[in-house]
C-alpha cells in the first residue's frame, strides 16, 4: 500500500506591522514606500492600513521593488491593485515571486491621490522604514502599518504524479 499526502498551497502572512495610530502619509505626498525584510523564499502579496476619515474608497497600487524606485538599477519585481476603502486593510496578491529571505525590499504605494496610510512612528517595525516625499526621503523611526504574504506552496514531484496516477 502506498500513502500520498497532497499539500494544498496557502497565502500566508509573512511580515505583520500592525500599528496604526498615526496618520502618517497621504498618497498625495508622492514617493511613499515602506522597506521590509521577508522571512520565507517567496511574496504573493502585500496590504496596508488605510487611514480613517481620509477620503472613502479609491484604487490602492502596492509594487515590489528590490531598491527604492530612484535609485540605480531599482527594479519592480510585481505590481498589482485593489479598491481599497478608508480606515480598513487592503491587500494586492500577484503571482509567487522568488526573494532572498532577510534582504531588504521595498514596497511602494501608489495609485490614487485621495485616501492616507496609517502607521505608527514609534518604531514598532525593526526590519524596515518608511520613505515619503519625493525624493523618497528617509524617516528611520517611522513605518506605515503594512504586511506581507508568502505561498507555502510545495512542489509535487513527478514521482509522485506517477504514482497518483497509478492508483486509477
Amino acid at each position: 500500500a502506498c500513502s500520498i499526502a497532497v499539500s494544498a498551497s496557502a497565502q500566508l502572512i509573512d511580515q505583520n506591522q500592525p500599528s496604526g495610530p498615526v496618520y502618517m502619509a497621504g498618497f498625495s505626498q508622492g514617493d511613499l514606500a515602506q522597506s521590509f525584510m521577508q522571512t520565507n523564499s517567496n511574496i504573493v502579496g502585500a496590504g496596508i492600513l488605510l487611514q480613517s476619515g481620509i477620503g472613502s474608497s479609491d484604487t490602492v497600487t502596492i509594487s515590489l521593488w528590490n531598491l527604492l524606485p530612484n535609485q540605480g538599477g531599482a527594479v519592480m519585481l510585481a505590481s498589482a491593485s485593489a479598491t481599497g476603502t478608508a480606515g480598513e486593510w487592503v491587500d494586492v496578491f500577484w503571482g509567487l515571486v522568488p526573494i532572498t529571505p532577510a534582504t531588504t525590499y521595498y514596497l511602494v504605494f501608489t495609485g490614487n491621490q485621495t485616501l492616507g496610510i496609517a502607521g505608527d512612528t514609534a518604531n514598532p517595525y525593526a526590519f524596515g522604514q518608511v520613505y515619503a516625499n519625493p525624493p523618497y526621503q528617509s524617516w528611520p523611526t517611522f513605518d506605515y502599518a503594512f504586511r506581507t504574504y508568502y505561498n507555502d506552496v510545495t512542489a509535487t514531484a513527478p514521482s509522485s504524479l506517477s504514482s497518483i496516477k497509478a492508483l486509477y
